[in-house]
């Protein structure tokens, strides 16, 4: 329902008809004996004044501005304006209905404005000037109310200034209705692009979260990424739901940054998750090639003042088509050759493609209405949501598929040992050795003898019924890397060994060690709290600091940073336990190392 309630809004009030009777002629636009039923478009011919701040005197003989327009466009007022300057723009509304209380809705205008409605200044966005120094930029859009219009006359006086950016002037039509319907389609379209928002900031941060869990594959990590990215985007554009959110008002020249950057960056990242979801048909070649003129770009508006990359906004807008064709192209072959999962993204690849050419040409002023965008990162990023829990559930089927496999073949095996003769029971015996011993390899680091990452997962599932206390310690060896930099990878190696060897001296026969990779190693203490978990803590690094490695006497008075979490497997992850451990860790190993520290919320 909120989809199909989100898809309606590209058509509510906000959106206007610009019919060619209602357009301003001559600077007038007469509504006599015509009802205004939804929001009204001021398009057509304004009175025009170029270097004037005026209220509106003597605009009759002023020359006339097609709009909407940004005044840098040749044609609108006769010639071509520079677009860093000042001007008035003023319509008179005739006929409107005195007994219908209205409002105005005012895109954003480049880069400043005031409005007067009747002589009476009613709204305005940053600051209007005569000189870069007095202009204040602006981003957003307003609304404002005017309430009724006693005699159904009203004259709108327009006056808009810019040194900022390329293009200045009123490039989107202001809209004109009554009140409820303004008011109304402004909040739809508030909350429509917060709730996609939202929606993209939570689904980029939980496949964020997912690749630190399983950073074999970066392919959520990409996409995760890619997401955030274009929440960004949508969040400082248009309504800019992500300011009012979050209570900002970003300096205008950070906020056209962030605009801009976020813009160009998103398909290096939309490029990488090809790279990691399609690798044998999208390279890394091609990823980097393809890559290259968005970063320079992206470069470009972070090093240059705002005046000059806005300037190449329709550079950008060729940019963003060439990703919209490479990454369209890309899926279309991976369809063609039947790729899993590459029919699922093609559509709402393709609609994608089709709000950011749209919303091109709106920027670049060959077309007029509401952004598409942000409807069209939704549905793309839902297609390639889609396409990432598929290809999940099609490896856990495979994996299904092969361990069904295994077990057939285990049976098959073990009817045949059956069948075999007593003159085969060694044989058999010695099959059966083999593979305890294969899974004993599993199961430990053959360089510690401890156990590995995978066996204490298992271990701490395998524990979930265990009733007492339990505490989990993270340990990370300080200065690892200036053992194996300095005296080569055997020494570092017979360091991890005797690291091994102190941690089973210390453990308890209860107790599980495990080095999960690197320097890196986890104690898991049962029936133990936060006091025996600092007893253990302080004893091993006593030991630690007095530990002889064989054969490399040098090597002596090392350290270790420790994370400790304590509680109870039956009431908390054992994953949640160990990775608050290791958060834990890290803030000991950013601060002095050679210590331990017990995580805040897991003391107990």
């Amino acid at each position: 329902m909120i989809l199909a309630w989100l898809l309606t809004l590209s058509a509510t009030e906000l959106q206007a008809e610009i019919a060619q009777e209602f357009r301003a002629q001559q600077g007038v636009m007469n509504l006599s004996g015509r009802p205004v039923t939804q929001p009204l478009a001021l398009a057509g011919e304004w009175r025009f004044a170029w270097q004037q701040l005026s209220d509106g005197t003597g605009s009759d003989d002023w020359p006339l501005f097609v709009m909407p327009s940004t005044w840098d466009q040749s044609g609108q007022a006769g010639y071509q304006y520079p677009g860093q300057g000042y001007a008035t723009f003023v319509l008179d509304i005739q006929g409107l209905d005195p007994q219908v209380d209205w409002a105005l809705f005012v895109p954003e205008i480049a880069t400043s404005f005031r409005l007067l409605a009747n002589g009476r200044d009613i709204l305005h966005g940053g600051r209007v000037g005569t000189s870069r120094q007095e202009v204040q930029p602006y981003q957003g859009n307003r609304w404002v109310r005017l309430g009724g219009i006693a005699d159904g006359r009203l004259q709108l006086v327009l006056q808009v200034a810019n040194y900022h950016h390329h293009s200045a002037g009123p490039w989107q039509p202001l809209l004109l209705g009554p009140e409820d319907q303004i008011t109304r389609g402004y909040a739809q379209h508030v909350i429509y692009e917060a709730v996609i928002l939202l929606l993209l900031l939570l689904i980029g941060l939980l496949l964020v979260m997912e690749y630190t869990v399983d950073r074999k594959d970066r392919t959520g990590l990409w996409l995760g990424l890619f997401t955030l990215m274009l929440g960004v985007r949508l969040g400082t554009t248009s309504f800019a739901p992500l300011y009012w959110m979050l209570s900002l008002n970003p300096p205008w020249e950070l906020h056209i940054r962030v605009l801009y950057i976020s813009m160009l960056v998103s398909p290096v990242l939309l490029f990488g998750w090809l790279h990691s979801a399609f690798g044998t048909d999208f390279s890394r070649s091609l990823r980097n090639l393809f890559s290259l003129p968005f970063l320079l770009a992206a470069l470009l508006c972070l090093l240059l003042p705002p005046l000059w990359f806005t300037a190449l906004l329709g550079i950008f807008g060729g940019l963003l088509l060439l990703g919209v064709v490479v990454s369209t192209s890309a899926l279309l072959r991976m369809v063609y050759l039947g790729r899993r999962g590459a029919w699922l993204i093609l559509p709402g690849t393709m609609l994608l493609g089709v709000a950011v050419i749209h919303d091109v040409l709106l920027n670049n002023q060959l077309l007029s209405g509401q952004y598409w965008s942000p409807l069209g990162f939704l549905i793309f990023i839902v297609s390639m949501i889609c396409n990432f829990l598929l290809n999940r559930v099609w490896s856990r089927h495979e994996i299904v598929r092969l361990s069904e496999e295994l077990r057939l073949i285990n049976r098959e095996l073990e009817q045949r040992v059956a069948e075999r003769t007593q003159a085969l029971a060694e044989k058999a015996n010695a099959l059966l050795d083999a593979n305890q011993q294969l899974q004993v390899l599993a199961d430990v680091d053959g360089l510690t003898g401890l156990l590995n990452r995978r066996a204490l997962l298992e271990q701490l599932q395998q524990l979930k019924q265990w009733q007492g206390s339990v505490a989990v310690l993270w340990i990370d060896l300080d200065h690892f890397k200036r053992i194996n930099d300095g005296f080569g990878h055997a020494a570092g190696d017979a360091v991890l060994a005797a690291f091994g060897a102190l941690l089973r001296r210390l453990g308890r026969d209860r107790d599980r060690l495990a080095r999960l990779g690197g320097e890196e190693f986890a104690v898991l203490l049962l029936d133990c709290g936060a006091e025996g978990a600092e007893t253990f803590a302080r004893r091993l690094q006593q030991q630690l600091r007095e530990l002889q490695v064989p054969d490399w006497p040098q090597i002596h008075n090392l350290s270790a940073s420790t994370g400790i979490t304590v509680g109870r497997l039956g009431e908390t992850d054992g994953e949640e336990l160990l990775n608050a451990a290791d958060q834990a860790m890290y803030e000991v190993k950013h601060s002095t190392r050679d210590g331990y520290k017990i995580a805040a919320d897991y003391r107990r």
